[in-house]
């Protein structure tokens, strides 16, 4: 009897243990992430994976899998990807692409399968009514192509030619500046349609030679962007090139060097407040080097899809539709790009572009002094 009732006591305990060690395994979350590891513009997946990792430093309640994939900022790749996280990873987010029209072409697919994507650089106008599932912490191309039409009149161009990557992102900033240009009493010479994979300017720029615009406004990848400007100024076209948010990447200075040098461009807004401030010292001290603009929605962009995570009910399940609900009600976020507020919409607001130019190789704040 007294045995028995040892081992019934062992059992118990062996039981109860194990019951304990259970309730203190930490269930694992994943995010996938979609960005441009390799490629043309594989500056932007190394901004990614280094806001990342420090987001990651941050995140002390929650044990997070991140889960990287490279979208080569192709289309049929990030989709393969996006394809990949959901049905064999099984995450309910995936932060990224960068670029519009893998965004886009993902989008369908994330709506069926209810799982977010969660931009932290596709401005083209279409992603924000890409569906219900499809997010972004920046502003829509709108607001640049706007911006960037009333800088050319301030600068005094009164004609224009344009050269554009021929995507959903090239073509809304093109027809959005287009048709800002125009109703400012401006000119529109030549439009000038590439592909993503051109290296190849020549064409579209002896064309844009016979048109003699002021100035050429160029919304273009960035190492194509790069190459072009070199084309330029090889066949002896001067004139001012005015570009858009991506132009500040380094591939645009290792493809197109000195030739770069007066660009001016715009790119999404930047913030000093104190939390920028905190984290561009954590990423010089681990980097060594200031952060780029997009380093910094990269990182929010993650964060924030954290904080969605963190704000769903104890017990409910972490996914799609429960994910979206608490990022639709984010008000005020106050991250390292400043204020994002989502307020029952798709695409944050508050934010808006910086006007950027290129000087000694390297990107700088456009002071009217420098033109």
């Amino acid at each position: 009897m007294k045995r028995t009732l040892c081992w019934m006591l062992i059992l118990g305990l062996v039981i109860s243990l194990g019951m304990l060690g259970c309730a203190k395994k930490e269930k694992e979350l994943k995010i996938g992430i979609i960005t441009p590891l390799t490629g043309d513009v594989a500056s932007w997946g190394e901004m990614q994976r280094n806001a990342t990792e420090l987001a990651l430093e941050k995140v002390k309640d929650l044990k997070i899998k991140v889960i990287f994939e490279d979208d080569q900022a192709t289309p049929k790749i990030g989709l393969n990807a996006f394809n990949k996280l959901v049905a064999i990873d099984k995450v309910p987010i995936v932060v990224g692409s960068p670029a519009s029209n893998v965004t886009l072409t993902i989008a369908p697919v994330a709506n069926e399968k209810k799982t977010i994507l969660l931009s932290s650089g596709s401005t083209a106008t279409e992603v924000g009514k890409a569906g219900p599932y499809i997010f972004r912490i920046m502003p829509s191309d709108e607001v640049q192509s706007s911006i960037m039409a009333d800088w050319a009149s301030q600068l005094d161009y009164k004609k224009i030619a344009i050269v554009y990557v021929e995507n959903s992102w090239g073509r809304g900033l093109m027809e959005g500046f287009k048709n800002d240009f125009l109703r400012k009493a401006g000119q529109i010479l030549t439009i000038q349609s590439t592909e993503q994979d051109t290296t190849d300017y020549r064409g579209q720029l002896l064309k844009i030679k016979v048109a003699n615009p002021d100035a050429i406004y160029a919304p273009l990848y960035t190492k194509g962007a790069g190459l072009m400007i070199k084309q330029a100024r090889e066949l002896g076209l001067k004139q001012q090139i005015l570009g858009a948010d991506v132009y500040g990447a380094p591939e645009l200075i290792t493809a197109g060097g000195s030739a770069v040098n007066g660009v001016l461009y715009t790119t999404f807004s930047e913030y000093h407040g104190p939390e920028y401030q905190e984290f561009a010292s954590r990423y010089k001290e681990k980097y060594g080097k200031t952060p780029e603009t997009y380093t910094t929605y990269c990182y929010d962009a993650f964060m924030i899809a954290v904080e969605a995570i963190r704000r769903i009910s104890k017990g409910a399940d972490i996914n799609g539709p429960n994910i979206r609900a608490e990022l639709l009600k984010i008000n005020n976020y106050r991250g390292v790009t400043g204020v994002t507020s989502f307020n029952g919409m798709n695409s944050a607001s508050g934010k808006t572009f910086d006007k950027m130019t290129v000087i000694d190789d390297s990107f700088r704040p456009y002071k009217s002094s420098t033109k």
